[in-house]
């Protein structure tokens, strides 16, 4: 009864050693089946991704950068006011330094000369809405203080917005615009030479460097303010060239310049002048110039009193001094007699007044010493008709 299921289950046994022939075989050649015998590529591993570098501050327009003056109000009160942006490198990045915009700006009312910040800015986005701040010391610490709130970028024709000056609660409206009127645009170009050979790990030897006055706009074209400009770039650095010939070694000779008073038609700066020789000494000295815009002319601030103006402010700037006990070996210094001397270094013109700048050559044993006078205190005392009388009509004395 058996007999029939026998052929079938023999071909089955034929069957499954022909497979398992097959299998041995194709194990044999490396051909396994793809389920029992496939392997999952390696993958590589990703490359690191490198590392996020600091992106390089946005940059302002030439148009934005430099010196502006400004008049206008600050809380309903005339004003003129004066901000400088430039570029400072001071952003390290990937072996490169990067060049960081700075922002600084104060105003003074043209009544009394009173003065007012519009605080300082660093490293901000120069398309955007200016915020200024000012650094103070609040406990231990140095805090940031929010002083100007402008509704447009810095350095352009308008600057309005809210200020609030350090030590104050009181937010005040600022309305200002872009005016020479009275006065001049400019910018302080630097020339400098020296005798390194030009490579970065060399020092060099001998530096000459000059600060010059450069007049923009096209009032300079005027005969008066053409005779203020200063020479083209080539005559520059040739005056800068020659100069440097005859410093002699591990010398500098410096001068810096700075802007005092830019009102009533009246230009008045400051140049310091330093000279070092070796490395342990040096001189320095300091001298100051007034320009009428109206004439082109340098005028001799001492020869705007009236007769007799020069003893009068010799015994204004004692009686000032003797009220002085804070530097009182400096001032007798300078006493000769029972008066105070005349500054050695001049007068710095100011919108609040005469400062009074005596000082020493060789800071070693160096007596400077400055003593400030107001416009109102000096106004009796200058001649009828003297440019300065601008002034003092703004001011209303």
């Amino acid at each position: 009864m058996n007999a029939p299921l026998l052929p079938s289950l023999a071909s089955r046994r034929r069957r499954g050693l022909r497979l398992a022939l097959l299998a041995g075989l194709a194990a044999a050649a490396g051909c396994e089946p793809a389920a029992t015998t496939r392997q999952t590529p390696t993958v590589a591993p990703a490359p690191p991704a490198p590392p996020q570098l600091p992106t390089p501050p946005e940059l302002p327009t030439a148009a934005q950068l430099g010196y502006r003056r400004y008049e206008g109000t600050v809380d309903g009160r005339p004003v003129l006011a004066e901000i400088n942006l430039w570029l400072e490198e001071n952003v390290y990045i990937k072996e490169q330094w990067y060049p960081t915009p700075k922002f600084s700006g104060y105003f003074y009312y043209r009544a009394t000369g009173e003065t007012g910040t519009l605080g300082e800015a660093h490293t901000f986005p120069p398309a955007q809405t200016l915020e200024t701040w000012h650094s103070a010391i609040v406990g231990q610490y140095y805090e940031r203080i929010a002083v100007l709130c402008a509704d447009q970028p810095p350095g352009g024709p308008l600057l309005s917005g809210w200020c609030r000056q350090p030590g104050q609660r009181r937010w005040l409206p600022v309305r200002l615009h872009e005016s020479y009127t009275d006065g001049v645009r400019y910018e302080i170009l630097r020339e400098e030479s020296d005798t390194g050979d030009g490579r970065d790990d060399a020092p060099a030897t001998g530096r000459v460097s000059r600060d010059y006055l450069h007049l923009l706009g096209p009032d300079t074209l005027r005969p008066a303010r053409a005779r203020l400009q200063c020479p083209p770039p080539a005559a520059r650095q040739r005056a800068c060239q020659r100069l440097l010939a005859h410093i002699g070694e591990l010398n500098t000779d410096e001068e810096s310049l700075d802007v005092t008073l830019n009102e009533a038609e009246l230009l008045a700066c400051t140049v310091f002048w330093i000279k070092e020789s070796g490395p342990r000494y040096y001189i320095q000295s300091a001298y100051r110039r007034l320009y009428d815009l109206r004439s082109g002319r340098e005028l001799r601030l001492l020869d705007q009193l009236r007769p007799g103006g020069r003893r009068q402010l010799q015994e204004l700037l004692t009686r000032r001094a003797l009220a002085d006990t804070a530097y009182a070996r400096h001032r007798d210094h300078w006493r000769h007699g029972p008066l105070l001397a005349l500054p050695n270094e001049g007068f710095e013109l100011t919108p609040q007044g005469w400062t009074a700048c005596y000082g020493d050559p060789t800071p070693e044993d160096s007596y400077g010493y400055g003593r400030e006078l107001t416009w109102a205190e000096v106004g009796p005392l200058l001649r009828p008709g003297s440019p300065l009388q601008r002034l003092l009509r703004v001011r209303g004395l």
